[in-house]
């Protein structure tokens, strides 16, 4: 009967240890199934964070895309009133601008410099005084005279050819720039642009026959 008696004792003994480990594991599951949901709860909110700023930054890429093509079409309809010098600067970046924005390769960024590289070269030209010579019929008879011409920025221009004979002035307009000539006025222009280029240090009050619009 001691014998049953030592053998039960020990048996509840090992059942009440067992027991208590049991008990000891299920609160450890219990605690890692609260930490394993809070996580989700803490995943799903984190999740929730990154969409709400991805929607964001979409729609910002949205908005600046629009900002961009409108930066872009204003850029070359201004194109066609810059003068031939500032054009031959700007005519590989305006190549660079998309004709259809929903083909092209470019980034946002990359066509947002190509914008500002236009308007950068637009503002140095309006900023300094260029002279440019080339081959014009300024006498009216299909002849090619060599004609100098002197450009204030992006205000007017004036030009007058070799012999001092023809003369003329430059200003902006919607569809590029607008000639007229102004031979009366040949000997001041030319004065005007030899003082500008050098070829005199006469420097004295020359009228020079520009409206400026």
């Amino acid at each position: 009967m001691s014998e049953e008696r030592a053998s039960w004792l020990g048996e509840r003994a090992m059942l009440e240890t067992s027991e208590g480990i049991l008990s000891n594991e299920l609160s450890a599951l219990n605690r890692a199934v609260e930490l394993l949901s809070e996580s989700s709860t803490m995943a799903d909110v984190e999740r929730e964070n990154l969409q709400a700023e991805r929607e964001e930054i979409e729609h910002s890429n949205e908005m600046l895309a629009v900002k961009v093509r409108t930066l872009e079409v204003a850029v070359q309809g201004l194109s066609a009133r810059f003068p031939s010098p500032l054009l031959v600067k700007i005519t590989p970046l305006l190549q660079n601008i998309p004709e259809d924005v929903s083909r092209t390769k470019k980034t946002l960024g990359q066509r947002l410099l190509t914008v500002l590289g236009v308007l950068s070269q637009a503002d140095k030209f309006n900023g300094t005084l260029t002279l440019q010579t080339n081959a014009r019929d300024v006498s009216g008879t299909g002849v090619q005279e060599r004609v100098t011409t002197l450009y204030w920025g992006l205000a007017f221009a004036v030009y007058v050819d070799d012999a001092g004979k023809f003369a003329g002035v430059g200003l902006p307009g919607p569809k590029g720039w607008e000639w007229s000539k102004r031979n009366e006025s040949a000997s001041d222009v030319r004065r005007f642009i030899a003082s500008y280029s050098g070829e005199t240090d006469q420097l004295d009050f020359v009228n020079i026959p520009v409206e400026i619009r």
